[in-house]
């Protein structure tokens, strides 16, 4: 499981509705001979788009055509779960046959996202028809409202397990970026040539399966949108043909991502200074003017980013954690969490991405690393440790053309991977981009990527994060620790760990018992003048 953006939903009520997964079937589509509606791609994707509230009991709601709030109600069939209230679900609160169902639920987004609110799409309802909202999840401190306008005089069920309202997220003010312009299709010549193929592709099947032709009969429909295709054969990047949208994950009693407790700008402003001149905040040591020009700095990540929370300064974890990671062997505590384990990694304030690199690329690079193993640098290394057993990128780039795009896209996906995990607004540059081997024997005494346990200067203070993309497993040992949070990762090939340069993400490696462990590790520097122009067009 990766790490990626999250919508946190917390219960309102104790007997919370059940949260889903928006299904796929719609019964409508299921009564067609040959259920053929789902070959309809457009269709089956927005069947399965969201997240869907389930109604926590059968309901009977009743209008009978007037104006006003009295001339809807709500009847209950059969029981409400817990001690929930009837009225407290649902009610007419904007009449005119309005009726308003609470979802029970407060959703909580990333900044500049927020929740679009609507029916279960194309799940059409006798006699009633969703109203869609739009809610800035990503402050509102309120929960939200389902509501359905009754169209005429009569009565609807909402029967329990139904589905009667589905969210997804969307960019906050993402449509004022757009703009529509209007062309005639002979504009684009080659637009016009592929809307014409595809018409007559599809009207000379047609035409054939109309006149019984065996063969159209057999095929009984064209599938080139549905697979991705031109009707040349000619495949389709980025085509989904199915969505795989994530189960609710419980995670009540821990600390939710988005969770608020950071003192006020201006006081972080005093503190951030404070700390540099070796003051207390509250003196006059601190001006006004000073807050004002750190205030004015444009912020390097959005506040919520997990960043806010994490204190990069040595600690008394780290002392601990290298003790349990002694020359090599280690030593776990009572408290020693192991990844892959029992943990969610979208909890985690750092990347573990198992499957970030495919079985194919970590082939080609492992094979290049081994075969380009002569040419490991030796003479421009400054530490013994680390002289022939780095192999760097313009040596694959010389001699393993292809190995070096996949290094070089990889960077790319792992810089986006950065910005979008950590909520970065500023850019990051890859620094030094290589792969390393590591031998029977080898070990790596913890460390932080860019500060000394001692507080004596760092050589590369400029480097922000770190990351490790690890090439093949079919070795023994060579375990991944990190100290301050007392986690042992053992890696599968392909996957992905990246991290902050602080102290807090500080890390060591435990010895290698059998095999050779090859990696493709990188630093990731805010300033642009650090990075590893090489890999850079």
């Amino acid at each position: 499981m990766t790490s990626r953006p999250r919508i946190e939903a917390f219960k309102i009520d104790p007997y919370g509705y059940e949260l889903v997964p928006s299904a796929p079937l719609r019964d409508w589509m299921d009564a067609f001979p040959d259920r053929h509606p789902y070959r309809c791609l457009p269709l089956s994707i927005a069947n399965a788009h969201g997240w869907d509230v389930l109604c926590p009991a059968t309901i009977d709601v009743t209008w009978n055509g007037g104006p006003l709030v009295a001339d809807l109600t709500v009847e209950l069939v059969g029981e409400m779960p817990g001690k929930l209230n009837i009225e407290h679900f649902a009610r007419s609160n904007f009449s005119r046959g309005i009726v308003t169902l609470h979802t029970s639920y407060l959703f909580r987004t990333p900044a500049d996202w927020d929740i679009l609110v609507s029916g279960p799409f194309n799940r059409p309802k006798a006699n009633a028809y969703p109203l869609t909202g739009i809610i800035e999840s990503d402050w509102l401190p309120y929960p939200f409202t389902m509501n359905w306008q009754i169209m005429s005089p009569g009565t609807v069920r909402f029967e329990k397990g139904e589905p009667f309202c589905t969210i997804l997220p969307i960019p906050k003010h993402y449509i004022e970026d757009w703009e529509m312009v209007v062309h005639e299709l002979s504009d684009d010549p080659v637009l016009a040539a592929e809307q014409q193929t595809f018409r007559q592709s599809r009207d000379g099947f047609m035409k054939k399966l109309n006149a019984g032709e065996p063969a159209a009969v057999k095929q009984g429909w064209q599938r080139h949108y549905f697979v991705g295709r031109h009707p040349d054969g000619t495949r389709v990047d980025e085509h989904s043909n199915k969505l795989r949208v994530a189960e609710p994950v419980y995670a009540g009693g821990t600390r939710p991502l988005y969770a608020k407790d950071r003192p006020s700008s201006e006081a972080a402003a005093r503190l951030l200074i404070a700390e540099e001149r070796g003051v207390q905040p509250d003196t006059t040591d601190v001006s006004i003017e000073d807050v004002a020009a750190v205030d004015a700095e444009p912020a390097r990540w959005r506040q919520t980013s997990v960043l806010e929370y994490i204190d990069n300064a040595q600690s008394a974890l780290n002392v601990e954690g290298r003790k349990r990671l002694n020359n090599g062997v280690f030593t776990p505590s009572r408290n020693t969490i192991e990844i892959p384990g029992p943990i969610d990694p979208a909890t985690l304030d750092f990347i573990f991405a198992p499957g970030f690199l495919s079985v194919e690329d970590c082939r080609v690079l492992s094979a290049a690393s081994r075969e380009l193993s002569p040419l490991q640098l030796v003479e421009s290394i400054k530490e013994d440790y680390w002289s022939n057993r780095i192999l760097d990128y313009p040596d694959i780039l010389r001699e393993r053309p292809e190995a070096a795009r996949i290094i070089v896209e990889t960077q790319r996906r792992i810089t986006q991977r950065l910005r979008q995990f950590y909520e970065l607004n500023a850019p990051v540059y890859a620094d030094f981009v290589h792969m390393v081997q590591w031998r029977e024997g080898m070990l790596l005494h913890p460390h932080a990527d860019r500060a000394n346990p001692d507080g004596s200067p760092h050589g590369m203070p400029w480097r922000d994060f770190a990351s490790i993309v690890y090439l093949n497993d079919d070795y023994e040992g060579g375990a991944f620790y990190f100290t301050a949070l007392d986690m042992l990762i053992k890696p599968k090939a392909g996957t992905l760990v990246a991290f902050t340069g602080g102290f807090h993400h500080e890390h060591g490696i435990t010895t290698i018992t059998k095999g050779t462990r090859i990696t493709l590790p990188a630093f990731y520097t805010f300033d642009e003048s650090r990075k590893d122009k090489r890999v850079y067009p």
